[in-house]
């Protein structure tokens, strides 16, 4: 049984790991979680839908590993149940993260059961837990299937959504997600026969100020500032664009004239369906509730409410269109079901997206 004293500096080392991960790029604003044990019932978990950088030690529930209560002012993050699932089935486990790192959540849309890699000339194979919605029970099952049948990793790639990894300590769960995106990373540029990065490179760029348009550049073309106003009028509620015309966001933008989600943060923060124009001079597709406008050979305009969420947006498409591009060169890619991402889609605009914008 752990003392108060090192209950204590398990809630600091948690928020450490957070912020850490958050530098890595292996977390981004309130997605993903990261969890501790404190003993054979219970554990310690990030909270729902606050900001990694906001985290004080106090902030963090208890979670019963038998029931799924919790003790705390904050409820436990969405995936408390991944969590509950390992901690009962894997006697190893200690400490857990839960990412949405780049390269294994794309290795998980390709449809595969494993991934098969090699890490300092030793074979290892990481499982991929089927399929199921975020934050449910079938998703909980479905990763503790794959972690009892494949008790000799410690990395469970979890189909269209991420990762979750584990170990004896802080320090082990971390170099699993490290050394699981490192494999991914391999994988996805084999089978891409290009290196093709996870970025997002700005190009022009606006925001709404006093209900008027404000290009970030000088030298915003009138083409695009066209684009902005057309962006602006067809959609109130947005008051910032971003440009993104990272690589992979480009090579969609003149190869593909329709993007289906294949990752769960796509359907709930782009949206169930993109459009894209197959020619210059073709009409731009602006709909509600879809957060990204793609314009032919020029990248897409990431939309949001804040600055933040636009360029939220642009790394969730970036990291769509990586997937897309991946399901493309492997063959086939596991597409989400339309009625799934509209239910996403609607939990996350009415909760997620309201806790994630709130001030604690």
């Amino acid at each position: 049984m752990k003392t108060k004293e090192e209950i204590q500096r398990l809630r600091e080392e948690i928020i450490d790991v957070s912020l850490s991960l958050l530098e890595q790029g292996l977390i981004v604003r309130t997605w993903g979680n990261i969890s501790a044990r404190i003993d054979e019932k219970h554990y310690l978990i990030t909270p729902s839908g606050i900001r990694y950088e906001d985290l004080e030690p106090q902030m963090l529930p208890v979670v019963s590993i038998e029931d799924g209560s919790y003790e705390g002012e904050y409820k436990p993050s969405s995936e408390y149940l991944v969590h509950t699932a390992i901690y009962s089935s894997r006697n190893d486990a200690e400490f857990i993260v839960h990412t949405h790192q780049v390269y294994a959540t794309c290795v998980g849309a390709l449809g595969k059961k494993r991934l098969k890699a090699e890490h300092k000339e030793r074979k290892i194979v990481f499982p991929v837990a089927e399929y199921a919605l975020p934050g449910t029970k079938t998703l909980a099952d479905n990763v503790k299937d794959a972690a009892i049948k494949n008790n000799e990793t410690r990395s469970i790639i979890m189909a269209n959504h991420g990762a979750v990894c584990f170990g004896h300590n802080a320090r082990d769960a971390v170099n699993e997600a490290i050394k699981l995106e490192m494999a991914s990373k391999k994988y996805i540029y084999s089978i891409c026969k290009t290196e093709i990065p996870n970025e997002i490179i700005e190009g022009f760029s606006s925001k709404l100020e006093d209900g008027k348009i404000v290009y970030l550049r000088n030298d915003t073309p009138e083409r695009i500032k066209l684009i902005h106003q057309t962006i602006y009028s067809k959609r109130p509620d947005v008051h910032y664009v971003f440009h993104n015309k990272s690589e992979a966001v480009m090579t969609i933008s003149r190869r593909v004239n329709h993007m289906r989600p294949l990752l769960d943060d796509f359907a709930q923060i782009i949206g169930i369906s993109v459009r894209i124009p197959t020619a210059e001079g073709a009409p731009l597709v602006v709909k509600k509730n879809i957060n990204a406008v793609f314009a032919y050979n020029d990248g897409a305009y990431c939309l949001g409410d804040t600055e933040e969420n636009a360029k939220s947006a642009a790394l969730v498409l970036d990291k769509g269109c990586l997937a897309h591009i991946s399901a493309t060169r492997f063959g086939e890619g596991r597409f989400i079901s339309l009625f799934d991402c509209k239910k996403m889609n609607r939990n996350y605009i009415k909760n997620y997206s309201i806790l994630a914008n709130s001030v604690k």
